[in-house]
């Protein structure tokens, strides 16, 4: 019986210069989210705090990323996480430039 090899492509490994900026990526993240709910606290504005709450997904997005790619040296299996799919990725991405240029 013959076995077939599938064409996975397989992830590239972060290298160590790369991983240290990912840490360093986590931790502004981390200091933003932060220090923007401490200041949604304390300020309670209407229009930036819609606008802190709607880039939450692509903040943790990125946090999420620079992590796995930091602690594990490679990619996250699922690249778009939160994100169902690479679309609603794009759309959220599109959505998020124009309601912060409007």
């Amino acid at each position: 019986m013959e076995t077939q090899s599938h064409n996975v492509p397989s992830r590239v490994a972060v290298r160590w210069p790369f991983r240290i900026l990912a840490a360093i990526i986590v931790l502004a993240g981390l200091v933003a989210v932060v220090g923007a709910t401490l200041a949604w606290w304390s300020h309670g504005a209407g229009l930036p705090k819609w606008r802190m709450l709607f880039a939450l997904p692509g903040v943790a997005w990125l946090i999420r990323m620079a992590w796995t790619s930091a602690i594990r040296g490679r990619p996250p299996v699922s690249e778009y996480w939160p994100f169902a799919s690479q679309n609603i990725f794009t759309v959220y991405v599109i959505v998020f430039l124009v309601a912060s240029y409007a």
